[in-house]
C-alpha cells in the first residue's frame, strides 16, 4: 500500500473518486446522547436549533430527518451559535422538520469517520466531497464483485496503520465494549466523478475537471464490518459483509454491552 498521493493531479473529468465512511454503533462502540431536535433548510444550509448544544465546528453527524424534506446522510459542522448550528445539504430546497442523532458523551470523540487514499489539488491536503472532509488515509477495498453463483461479495477494506491511527480507534471503542473490534460497524462505499468535486479542492477555488455537483454521485454501497482479519504495525484490514449476508449475523444475536451486564469486560475471582 502506498502513501497518499496526489492522484487528481492525473484524472481526466470522467476520473472516479472513491471515498469510504466508517459509522460506529451506539452503546456498542461508544456512550451515546441521544438528541431530538428542529431544522430549517434554505438553499443549501440546514439550521439545526438545540438549545445550549455545546457542539464545535467539523463535527461529523450521521442526521436523521424524521420530517420534512430533509436528506439523511453524513454531515459535518460548519458553523456554531449558542443553541443553533448548520450543515450544509447536498440539494437545494426549502423545507424543515423534526432531525435526530447520536453524539458521543463524550462530546469530543466523533462517532463517524471519513477516509480517502489521496490529496487535493490545492495544498496536498484532505479532500472535500459534500462538504465532508476526509482524511488523506492509504486505503484500499476490494471484493465487491458479485459472482453470480449465489454468493454476497464479502469485500475487504485494508488501512494503513503506521501512524497507528487505526489501532487507537479500535482501542478506543474497546473502552466501551472490549474486544469489539469495530465489529457490526458500518462502511460506506461513495464514489463520484472529478468533476464533480468540491471546488475547494483546486487551486483558486475552481474545479478544472467540470462543475461542482454535491447530488451526483454512483449508488452508495453499504457494508458492515463481520471482524478484524489482521492488525500489525502496518496494517489493519477487516472483512466486511452485507445486511443481507446471513453468515454475518452475530451468535447470540445481540452483542452484550456494559449497559446490560455492568461486569461485561471484567474478570472476577470467585
Amino acid at each position: 500500500m502506498t502513501i497518499p498521493t496526489s492522484e487528481l493531479q492525473g484524472l481526466t473529468n470522467k476520473s472516479i473518486i472513491e471515498l469510504f465512511s466508517v459509522e460506529l454503533v451506539p452503546d456498542l462502540h461508544y456512550t451515546k446522547t441521544a438528541k431530538t431536535a428542529f431544522y430549517l433548510q434554505n438553499a443549501n444550509t440546514i439550521t439545526i436549533t438545540l438549545s445550549s448544544h455545546g457542539l464545535s465546528t467539523g463535527l461529523i453527524l450521521s442526521l436523521d430527518f424524521t420530517s420534512g424534506n430533509g436528506i439523511d446522510g453524513v454531515y459535518t459542522i460548519q458553523t456554531v451559535d449558542t443553541d443553533t448550528f448548520t450543515v450544509t445539504g447536498t440539494t437545494s430546497q426549502v423545507t424543515s422538520g423534526s432531525v435526530s442523532f447520536n453524539i458521543n458523551a463524550t462530546i469530543a470523540n466523533p462517532t463517524v469517520y471519513l477516509f480517502h487514499s489521496g490529496n487535493n489539488m490545492k495544498d496536498s491536503l484532505d479532500i472535500v466531497w459534500q462538504a465532508n472532509t476526509y482524511s488523506r488515509m492509504p486505503v484500499v477495498a476490494d471484493g465487491f464483485k458479485f459472482s453470480g453463483k449465489g454468493k454476497l461479495p464479502r469485500p475487504t477494506i485494508t488501512f494503513s496503520n503506521l501512524l497507528n491511527s487505526i489501532t487507537a480507534i479500535i482501542l478506543l471503542v474497546n473502552q466501551t465494549t472490549p474486544f469489539s473490534n469495530l465489529q457490526t460497524a458500518k462502511v460506506t462505499r461513495r464514489r463520484t466523478l472529478s468533476r464533480f468535486l468540491d471546488a475547494e479542492n483546486f487551486p483558486s477555488n475552481v474545479n478544472p475537471f467540470g462543475t461542482p455537483d454535491a447530488s451526483s454521485e454512483m449508488p452508495r454501497e453499504v457494508y458492515f464490518i463481520d471482524k478484524k482479519s489482521i492488525e500489525n504495525r502496518n496494517i489493519v484490514q477487516f472483512e466486511m459483509v452485507s445486511s443481507f449476508d446471513l453468515s454475518g449475523v452475530s451468535a447470540p444475536k445481540k452483542l452484550v454491552t456494559r449497559d446490560n451486564f455492568a461486569g461485561v469486560g471484567t474478570f472476577v475471582n470467585f
